[in-house]
């Protein structure tokens, strides 16, 4: 048994890799590099607000909060890694300042806090990166990218990821409506916030204020809007019916923080020597069902291992097969398991494949123990584009976080300031 699931996973990458397809080739080049790995061996990747596990990595001009990276190498051997970090601008271009004008301290250092795993099946080195720290500090607000290499290949770095330094200059406001667009009532949500910029001397507000709209942590479908609906004394409102999301649903979920019993979702847990493999409960298509409220991280998952008392070295990793029964059976449908899981990307990797001798679509993934929210994505062909409603199906009601940034650049400035950010909630007022 155990070879046959070794030659069936070798398989599914091959074939995954074959039938991603060029739409999906088209969608990793539009969504760009700011989040991308380029060494299969890296699983993981946790990237936060000191505190706050769930949160963006945003970090706040002025205070004392610290930003922690965290990624495991799946080998038994340490690696020498070094980071550095790049400003952008708001659509996450390159900005025009050199180094020494965001940063102080050492363009250039070596991830030195590491440490191996403790009795898993897979071993791994756990690796931390904390921001700011003695050799690197941040000057100025933005959009800023992590960017980690091994040994002298600075130029193919293999983890990639973006976060936020802010100013509290803005203040911002806003709410998560049901949709009044003709067209998009019912399962849409409409984005209405206000921007009170008195503490900033704009001269043009319209040219110089940009806003984005992220729905939880997905960057597919994030709104760049550049101009206001109406401009008051020191305020720009946004309050356009095109300030759209699709609902979506709720997330499926599963508990895998205890590998001697079924949590939440499984179906069994085997230990198929040398690895523990996790069978879900089979999945529907949810996308005709009423709404019905299911608590979620909002596509996050923690890393837990209750039988450990440290999670970051003692959670093991695990095959976790997923299963799903398609609507109609169309077998040449793109398929993906979305969430943070997998990185919020639909790529080779996460793809599920149609077994014609079960009439369902599968697919495994190696996965840290923990808690883990999860979809079933559709790549639309039409529009090239994320639809992770096709099979969950969208809903008003649908509870999501809505974070907003606001950037600024003088008519002089060389470089777009984050000078506001808040998280909104479609449900929690």
């Amino acid at each position: 048994m155990p070879g046959y699931i070794i030659v069936r996973a070798f398989l599914f990458f091959m074939l995954s890799g074959i039938a991603a397809s060029l739409i999906a080739q088209d969608y990793l080049r539009r969504t760009g590099e700011s989040i991308s790995l380029t060494d299969p061996g890296i699983h993981t990747v946790l990237f936060f607000t000191e505190g706050r596990e769930f949160s963006l990595p945003v970090l706040q001009m002025g205070s004392s909060q610290r930003l922690i990276c965290k990624f495991d190498h799946l080998s038994g051997e340490a690696r020498n890694y070094y980071y550095t970090i790049v400003q952008c601008d708001a659509e996450w271009n390159p900005s025009r300042l050199v180094s020494s004008e965001y940063m102080e301290g050492f363009q250039e250092n070596p991830v030195n806090d590491y440490a191996f795993s403790i009795n898993t099946t897979i071993p791994y080195v756990n690796y931390r990166i904390i921001l700011p720290n003695d050799q690197v500090k941040i000057l100025l607000s933005g959009n800023y990218l992590l960017k980690v290499w091994e040994d002298s290949n600075k130029e193919q770095p293999v983890m990639v990821r973006p976060f936020y330094v802010t100013e509290t200059v803005a203040e911002l406001s806003g709410e998560v409506q049901k949709a009044s667009f003709e067209g998009y009532n019912g399962p849409s949500q409409q984005i209405a916030f206000a921007v009170n910029y008195q503490k900033l001397n704009v001269t043009d507000p319209l040219n110089e204020i940009k806003t984005v709209v992220m729905q939880n942590r997905r960057r597919d479908n994030m709104l760049f809007i550049t101009k206001p609906t109406f401009i008051r004394q020191n305020q720009l409102l946004y309050e356009e019916k095109s300030n759209l999301f699709k609902g979506g649903n709720e997330f499926r979920n599963f508990n895998a923080k205890n590998l001697q019993t079924n949590g939440m979702g499984i179906r069994a847990i085997e230990y198929q020597d040398p690895w523990y493999h996790l069978f879900l409960e089979k999945d529907l298509s949810a996308r005709t069902e009423s709404y019905s409220f299911r608590g979620d991280l909002n596509g996050n998952f923690l890393v837990k291992n209750d039988r450990a008392s440290d999670n970051d070295l003692e959670s093991d990793y695990v095959y976790v097969h997923f299963t799903l029964q398609p609507p109609d059976l169309v077998t040449n449908d793109l398929i993906y398991i979305f969430g943070a899981l997998t990185d919020w990307k639909c790529q080779a990797a996460n793809q599920m494949i149609y077994q014609p001798d079960t009439k369902l679509y599968e697919a495994t993934l190696l996965l840290k123990q923990g808690f883990y929210d999860y979809q079933y994505a559709f790549i639309d062909t039409e529009r090239k584009s994320i639809d992770a409603t096709f099979l969950e199906g969208s809903h008003v009601e649908t509870e999501n976080d809505y974070h907003l940034f606001v950037y600024y650049r003088g008519f002089s400035s060389r470089y777009d300031r984050l000078i506001g950010y808040r998280v909104i909630n479609s449900v929690k007022r």
